[in-house]
């Protein structure tokens, strides 16, 4: 019997995967995504399903010119699959995806993404025959599609400083408690120091009896042999 390939129980998928980029959000005012390839890794018999960017390392290999430790990538680990996904996959474009636009039905997203339009940024650029496609409300879409982009745009600033105000607020709150646990951490400047703070309940006697020449009778707490000491001290003063 042949050696049973590795992979053979594995079903690799690749597929696009939206990224969200937050320096791109904060710029441009709108939700924005970057496209990412990635392989969805299943084994035969089991529900559980790994994913991993198609250009991270998947292990290495020896090279057999120079015996050197290559690394091996999940496109080269599974390149007929690659392959495959690479010749079917729709050529979409980084942006803010369908989903986020408020003007568009789901029916209408989905007709939009027969046509290989996917992100707002496509469907502002769309024209000609393409911009024929779309049907009667073709050019109505394009222009709130370019509608959109402008007012993101002119809210971008906005939206950032927003986002910035939130971020130094954020510190400011750490800061402050920060602070306030310092702060109780240490005896207050404008309180005097306790010079009973460190006695036992027999030196708080024995320091009564040598101030006063009378020794407290019955079973006093701490706060009264406390008081009774400080009363001693001041009159001794």
């Amino acid at each position: 019997m042949p050696p049973r390939e590795p992979d053979a129980a594995i079903v690799a998928t690749f597929r696009h995967h939206a990224l969200p980029n937050a320096a791109a959000t904060a710029k441009a005012g709108r939700p924005m995504f970057d496209d990412m390839e990635v392989v969805d890794i299943r084994f035969a018999g089991s529900r559980a399903m790994s994913t991993f960017p198609a250009t991270a390392v998947s292990h290495w290999a020896d090279s057999p010119e120079t015996g050197e430790q290559l690394p091996i990538t999940y496109a080269e680990r599974f390149q007929r699959q690659y392959q495959q996904f690479k010749m079917q996959a729709s050529q979409t474009k980084a942006g803010t995806p369908l989903l986020y636009v408020p003007f568009l039905t789901e029916a209408r997203r989905a007709e939009l993404r027969a046509l290989n339009i996917y992100t707002v940024e496509a469907l502002a650029a769309v024209d000609g025959q393409e911009l024929k496609n779309l049907g009667m409300n073709g050019r109505e879409l394009k222009n709130k599609a370019v509608e959109f982009i402008q007012q993101s745009a002119t809210h971008a600033p906005n939206t950032q400083l927003q986002a910035e105000l939130e971020a130094l607020k954020a510190r400011n709150a750490v800061l402050e408690e920060d602070t306030k646990t310092l702060k109780a951490r240490l005896p207050a400047a404008d309180e005097p120091e306790d010079p009973f703070a460190n006695m036992d309940l027999d030196q708080l006697r024995e320091f009564i009896t040598t101030a006063t020449g009378h020794a407290p009778h019955g079973s006093l707490g701490r706060k009264v042999l406390v008081r009774m000491a400080s009363e001693a001290q001041k009159r001794a003063a």
